[in-house]
């Protein structure tokens, strides 16, 4: 589960918000962990050999190409073989959000596996995709139940309690997958976040450290540590952890909008707008960016940069509210400052008298 905190100025006077977790975060890594799951095959029967290289595939169309190929064929392939190739289609599906047919995939190979914990697992994603969070927690139930000792089941569930703001149940689960894999540098994020939103900082604190004593690899742990220190207004540590994020991987743009963030908190606009700049640069459809830089214009008081900035935003997210809010009072403004600078018409001389 690979967690990038982002939050948005709620202005442009440079007052931050507190970094919120994104819903989405949660599950568009877990989609992409059900993708990269793939089932392997025994003796291929009736189905090409092209179409079972594709079911393998890297790529999420040609994998569900190769995997519609083989179940055109299905009929003659041994019950693995027919497992794997509902499932592997339905990962692919997941990584593209298309939900149902994930779905529907998964029930298929669950037809044929009813009690398979992986398969369980990954329609408990599909579910949560579609954000139906009952059916996911049920389903990672079922799969706890036959399966007590799977850490990334307890991790899975223990999201959707989260997401259900069920926090108690959600630390005992990441417990739980703690206890399982004491090197899940995943569960140890995902369980600061739930102490962070119950108020007990010095145990985020502590996950979050932990976290990113684990995870040598992404800037996930990094950007989450950041993230809170952001919220402490602790804005050196977070610059440190925000720079670290972008050393480990230089082409996240998430992490250069994170550090603006942090610069523009300690009034170094100039930073700030560089760093939106590369985010944006790496990632043209980053909305949040754009109005992130549109705040740091606008607190520069270059009002028409700001404009330009918030209609881009708005352009990618048209329902971004704080966008709108700041682009209407950034016209006001123009407005203003144009009707102040336009020449007063001088009054009629009086008419002479007789």
């Amino acid at each position: 589960m690979n967690i990038i905190l982002k939050w948005s100025t709620s202005n442009g006077g440079g007052r931050h918000r507190e970094p919120r977790q994104m819903a989405r975060s949660f599950v568009y890594s877990s989609a992409l962990v059900a993708f990269a799951a793939i089932l392997s095959i025994s003796n291929a029967g009736a189905a090409p050999k092209d179409g079972w290289a594709g079911c393998r595939s890297a790529s999420p169309d040609d994998r569900i190409a190769g995997c519609s190929s083989v179940i055109d064929h299905i009929a003659k392939e041994p019950r693995h073989n027919k497992i794997a190739a509902y499932f592997n289609r339905a990962g692919a599906y997941a990584a593209k959000s298309d939900w149902d047919r994930a779905i529907e995939d998964y029930t298929k190979a669950l037809e044929l596996d009813p009690k398979s914990a992986t398969i369980l697992s990954a329609r408990a994603v599909a579910y949560r995709g579609k954000g139906d969070l009952d059916h996911a927690l049920a389903e990672y139930s079922v799969a706890l139940s036959g399966s007590p000792k799977d850490a990334a089941a307890h991790l899975g569930r223990g999201e959707i309690y989260h997401l259900k703001a069920d926090y108690d149940h959600a630390i005992a689960d990441y417990d739980e997958a703690i206890k399982l894999d004491s090197k899940n540098a995943a569960a140890f994020s995902a369980r600061a976040i739930a102490w962070r939103l119950k108020g007990d900082g010095e145990k985020a604190l502590a996950d979050l450290s932990e976290a990113v004593k684990l995870d040598k690899k992404t800037a996930a742990a990094l950007n989450a540590r950041g993230a809170f220190y952001h919220s402490k207004a602790d804005f050196e540590h977070a610059l440190a952890d925000f720079s670290d994020a972008i050393k480990r991987d230089p082409k996240l743009s998430q992490s250069y909008g994170n550090r603006g963030l942090a610069y523009h908190a300690k009034g170094d606009l100039d930073h700030a707008i560089a760093d939106f700049d590369e985010a944006i640069k790496r990632d043209p459809n980053y909305a949040a960016a754009y109005l992130n830089r549109a705040n740091a214009w606008r607190a520069k008081k270059d009002l028409d940069r700001a404009k330009q900035d918030y209609e881009a935003a708005l352009k990618l997210k048209p329902d971004l509210a704080s966008a709108k809010k700041g682009l209407d009072e950034v016209e006001k403004l123009i407005a203003k400052k144009a009707a102040s600078a336009a020449p007063t018409t001088a009054a009629p001389a009086p008419a002479a008298s007789h």
